[in-house]
C-alpha cells in the first residue's frame, strides 16, 4: 500500500472513531498517526479536522446528489466520500488525486460495491461542486442548530453569522512566552499581541520550533492567557488551579510567581500537565481529585477555576465538537460550574479572589452561572485598559472567534460573607 493511501486509511480510522464512537480527534489522531512523519501527520490532520469543520456542507451535497439515502451499512462508504469531497472541494489536493485515492480506498477497506457510486458522485463534483457550493450558507450549515439558535437568542443573527463563519478557518497558532516576548516573536516569525501573546501562522509545526524543547514557551491562545492575567499581582501567593490540565494556566500563574496547587479529576490530563511542566522548567503541586473533594477551607488566596464546559469556544481548533455536544450537555455542566464555584467559596481565604472561566460561547456557561453565584460573590469589574476590546457592560470577559481568538467567557469575583 502506497504512502498516500496509508494517510487516507489513517485519516478514514481517524473520522469514524472521532464521529460515531465519542472520541475527541485529538486522542484518536496521536494514536492512529503514531509512526508518520511530520509532513503526513500535518495533511492527515488538515483533511480530518476540515472534514469535520465543512461537515455539514459536504452532508447537504451528499443530500441533493444522492438518489436515495445511504443505508446505514454503507457508513465506511459514506465517510470515504465525505473525506474525498474534503479533499476535491475544500483542499488543494488535484481533483485525479481526490477522485482515485477514494475509490481505491473504498477498494482496500472492503467497499469495493460501492466504488462506482464513490467514483461517479466524485467526477460529478468535479464539474460543478464549485457551482453548488456557492449556493451554499456555510456558516449555517456547519453550525448544529441548538447551537445556531443559542447564538442567534443571545447576539443576534448577524454576530451568530459571524461566530459561525469564523469557525470555518484553521485558527493561528499563539504562545505563551517565559520572558522577552518581542525576542520569540522576531526569532519564530510572530506577531506580538497587545496583551503578551505571540501570534504564529497557522498550522506551525510546533516541536520543532526553536525554544519549545528548551522550555522557552508554550501553546495558549490569546484568550485562555488573559485569565492569569486578571488574576493580578500572585507572586508568593497560594493559588488552586481547580480545572488544570492541560497545564497553561499553571504554567502562567508559576511564573509569575505564585505557589501552585493544580487538581484536575483526570490523572490522563493531569500527565500532559506534568509533560508540559517539565519542559518548561516549572513545578508545582500536582493532584489528581475532583476539586469539590478538596479538604478544608480558607485554603488560598486566590482561585482559578477553567471550568468544565461545552468548549463551543474552541471550534476553530476542535470541529468534532459539532459531533460531541448536545443541548443536554450544556444543561449537565451548568450543575458542574456552579457546584466548583461553591467550592470555591469554601477555600477561600476572607475577601479571597476567583477568576471564573469557560471556553464557551453559551451565555448559560458564562453570564447566567455568575447570576446563580451572587450570594457567594461579588463581581469585580475589569478595569484593564488593555482589555477593553472585550468588556462585557458588566465589566467581565468575553472574546470572539471572529476577532481571531477562541471564545471565553472570564469574571472576575470576590468572596462575600467574611
Amino acid at each position: 500500500m502506497t504512502d498516500v493511501l496509508l494517510c487516507r486509511k489513517a485519516a478514514l480510522r481517524i473520522f469514524e472513531q472521532t464521529a460515531r464512537k465519542g472520541q475527541s480527534l485529538e486522542d484518536v489522531f496521536d494514536v492512529e498517526t503514531h509512526g508518520f512523519d511530520s509532513r503526513d501527520k500535518a495533511f492527515i490532520r488538515m483533511l480530518t479536522s476540515t472534514a469535520f469543520r465543512r461537515l455539514g456542507q459536504i452532508d447537504d451535497l451528499l443530500s441533493k446528489l444522492l438518489k436515495k439515502p445511504l443505508p446505514p451499512r454503507a457508513q465506511k462508504a459514506k465517510d470515504i466520500l465525505r473525506l474525498g469531497i474534503t479533499q476535491l472541494l475544500f483542499m488543494e489536493t488535484p481533483a485525479h488525486a481526490a477522485v482515485d485515492t477514494s475509490v481505491e480506498l473504498a477498494r482496500v477497506t472492503g467497499e469495493a460495491f460501492y466504488v462506482p457510486l464513490i467514483n461517479a458522485l466524485l467526477r460529478e463534483l468535479t464539474r460543478h461542486g464549485n457551482s453548488l457550493l456557492k449556493t451554499q450558507d456555510a456558516a449555517r450549515l456547519n453550525t448544529p442548530s441548538f447551537l445556531w439558535n443559542s447564538w442567534v437568542n443571545a447576539y443576534g443573527e448577524e454576530k451568530a453569522h459571524n461566530i459561525a463563519d469564523a469557525h470555518l478557518t484553521e485558527p493561528s497558532v499563539d504562545i505563551s512566552v517565559k520572558e522577552n516576548p518581542t525576542k520569540w516573536a522576531e526569532k519564530l516569525g510572530g506577531v506580538l499581541l497587545p496583551t503578551g501573546s505571540v501570534r504564529l501562522a497557522p498550522n506551525s509545526y510546533i516541536p520543532e520550533l526553536p525554544g519549545f524543547q528548551e522550555g522557552a514557551w508554550w501553546v495558549q491562545d490569546a484568550a485562555a492567557a488573559l485569565a492569569v492575567r486578571l488574576m493580578g499581582d500572585v507572586n508568593g501567593q497560594k493559588i488552586a488551579d481547580l480545572c488544570a490540565a492541560p497545564g497553561g494556566k499553571t504554567a502562567g500563574l508559576l511564573v509569575a510567581g505564585a505557589n501552585v496547587d493544580a487538581f484536575d479529576i483526570s490523572e490522563k490530563r493531569l500527565e500532559r500537565v506534568r509533560t508540559n511542566l517539565s519542559r518548561l522548567h516549572l513545578q508545582a503541586r500536582i493532584t489528581a481529585l475532583n476539586a469539590n473533594e478538596i479538604e478544608g477551607q480558607a485554603i488560598y488566596d486566590k482561585i482559578l477555576i477553567d471550568a468544565p464546559c461545552s468548549a463551543t469556544g474552541t471550534l476553530r481548533r476542535h470541529p468534532d465538537i459539532v459531533v460531541h455536544r448536545t443541548a443536554q450537555d450544556i444543561e449537565r455542566l451548568q450543575v458542574a460550574q456552579e457546584r466548583l464555584l461553591k467550592t470555591a467559596h469554601r477555600l477561600l481565604k476572607p475577601k479571597g479572589i476567583v477568576v471564573y472561566c469557560t471556553c464557551s460561547l453559551q451565555k448559560e456557561e458564562g453570564e447566567d452561572i455568575i447570576e446563580k453565584v451572587r450570594s457567594l460573590f461579588d463581581r469585580v469589574p475589569i478595569t484593564d485598559s488593555l482589555l477593553q476590546p472585550y468588556l462585557t457592560p458588566a465589566g467581565d470577559i468575553r472574546t470572539f472567534p471572529m476577532n481571531g481568538t477562541d471564545g471565553f467567557f472570564m469574571a472576575k469575583l470576590i468572596k462575600k460573607g467574611d
